[in-house]
């Protein structure tokens, strides 16, 4: 990615968040409807503490959407998609994709060979979305165990198969 890791597209704008991104990404998550709403305070550490693993988007300075990820300590060479989050105005306009597919170019992919998300099988636009990823980047997509049903509180969610798009290249 250009200098402090932005693109410009238009007058788009990927970059690495910051930590006064916290509350707008908490605040477009909320507005999704879709997405868990985790606490104001983990987005704050989200763009504090992996901001290296992470993107937003900012069209006319308004934060638009967002891309939260990490690498897990016991995987280090895989990249896990924690939430990808885009404005209501701007759904299926390719703005996922986009910073999915930035994220990954600012990869490492000597030491990134994964990517790798927990999707809901209900979850048809988050698959698609990972689905067009893995053709946009020619390499494979594979479905796993992640999270059953039972492991979350009762009644609370269903499972989250585990996708798994690599190896990168």
């Amino acid at each position: 990615m250009a200098n402090k890791k932005e693109v410009v597209q238009s007058s788009l704008i990927l970059r690495t968040p910051t930590p006064q991104d916290g509350a707008a990404i908490w605040q477009l998550v909320e507005a999704t409807g879709i997405l868990d709403l985790n606490s104001a305070y983990l987005y704050l550490l989200l763009c504090r503490d992996f901001a290296d693993t992470c993107l937003v988007a900012e069209l006319d300075s308004q934060l638009v959407g967002f891309v939260t990820a990490y690498h897990p300590p016991a995987s280090p060479k895989v990249l896990f998609v924690w939430q990808v989050g885009v404005s209501p105005t701007l759904r299926r306009q390719g703005l996922g994709l986009q910073m999915l597919t930035a994220l990954v170019a600012h990869c490492d992919l000597s030491t990134t060979h994964f990517l790798e998300a927990t999707v809901s099988p209900s979850n048809t636009a988050s698959r698609r979305l990972f689905e067009r990823l893995a053709r946009t980047l020619d390499v494979s997509l594979t479905e796993m165990e992640g999270f059953k049903e039972s492991d979350f509180p009762v009644g609370d969610h269903e499972s989250e198969p585990l996708l798994r798009i690599g190896p990168l290249r």
